[in-house]
């Protein structure tokens, strides 16, 4: 099947305020290694070009790691009309579950329900994703817009929030890719301010392994569909990329048939933060919004399940 081509430039979707929370421990490589968190060798990572990730302390819960980031964008927000959370592994969807209990409905305790109880708004609708790997960003989006359709919300909380699984390494051996623990999240309403959101695409596969250069060549057409759709003219001088903290090469090769100059190529703190599964988009929209309103913006990711997304946005 083709790619899943949204064209939301009618939609007046927005997205605001993004924000970040990383892991407050920072390990090098070789440290890593030594903590057996490792199973690539640490020559290999640092050829790819990491340098250390940052990690939460040992014992860390995902309401504890995320609970001041949400409390920002509360604040932040014209009235919290819903909440969507996307993690990229499946163990951070539940609260944690005592070993000795055997009750079946302990097993619901979702981490969003958890997170709305502590900041007293019980009443707040809503969803999560897993399933959709590193880029739960385009997920959100596209639920956001589907949910601010209903008249009485504003403005919808979108989180997207990991931590390593126990008894895991930081690192695959496949990919030569290194993670992070990592939060982040934005407002995503009606309100015009931020980026406006122009299009989504995504591409998804239950194979096992994309070649790179599929990856490539997708990437490049889903930007070129994506930009037709809305009427925006292609122009790799006027666009900033945003790739995620992985598959380098692939991604410079992507920058050169968009011709997209070395300025306007983006990869940010792959060597100090590492990868950090969907946060990668947000922390980068974050660090460089409100500094040419009108720039078009081309933000990538790659993620398990397998899934390429593209989301083009419009600076504000």
């Amino acid at each position: 099947m083709s790619e899943l081509l949204f064209d939301l430039s009618r939609e007046d979707l927005f997205v605001s305020s993004p924000v970040h929370v990383l892991g407050s421990v920072s390990l090098g490589l070789e440290e890593l290694a030594r903590e057996e968190l490792l199973a690539s060798s640490v020559e290999s990572l640092r050829k790819v070009g990491y340098r250390c990730n940052r990690s939460a302390p040992s014992g860390t819960g995902m309401l504890e790691f995320t609970s001041g980031l949400f409390q920002n964008l509360v604040e932040k927000s014209n009235g919290v009309g819903a909440l969507l959370v996307h993690h990229s592994y499946a163990v951070n969807t539940s609260d944690t579950v005592d070993s000795a209990s055997r009750e079946l409905l302990a097993r619901a305790s979702y981490f969003p329900a958890s997170l709305l109880r502590q900041a007293q708004l019980d009443h707040i609708p809503y969803w999560g994703s897993y399933t959709s790997g590193c880029t739960g960003f385009m997920s959100l989006l596209t639920l956001a817009s589907t949910i601010l359709r209903a008249p009485a919300v504003k403005s919808v909380i979108c989180l997207t929030a990991d931590l390593k699984p126990p008894d895991a390494t930081f690192d695959s051996v496949r990919e030569r890719l290194l993670t992070s623990d990592a939060a982040s999240g934005f407002i995503a309403s009606r309100q015009v301010g931020g980026y406006k959101v122009m299009g989504v695409g995504q591409y998804s596969s239950s194979r096992q392994l994309i070649p790179l250069v599929e990856v490539v060549k997708r990437a490049v057409e889903m930007t070129g569909q994506l930009c037709e759709m809305a009427h925006i003219k292609r122009d790799g001088n006027a666009m900033l990329c945003h790739y995620p903290n992985m598959f380098v090469e692939a991604w410079r090769m992507v920058s050169h048939f968009l011709k997209v100059p070395p300025e306007n190529h983006l990869v940010d703190g792959l060597a100090e933060r590492a990868h950090c599964l969907s946060s990668d988009a947000i922390i980068s929209l974050e660090r460089v919004g409100g500094k040419q309103p009108g720039r078009m913006h081309a933000v990538y990711s790659f993620g398990s399940g397998l899934h390429l997304a593209v989301a083009v946005l419009q600076e504000i």
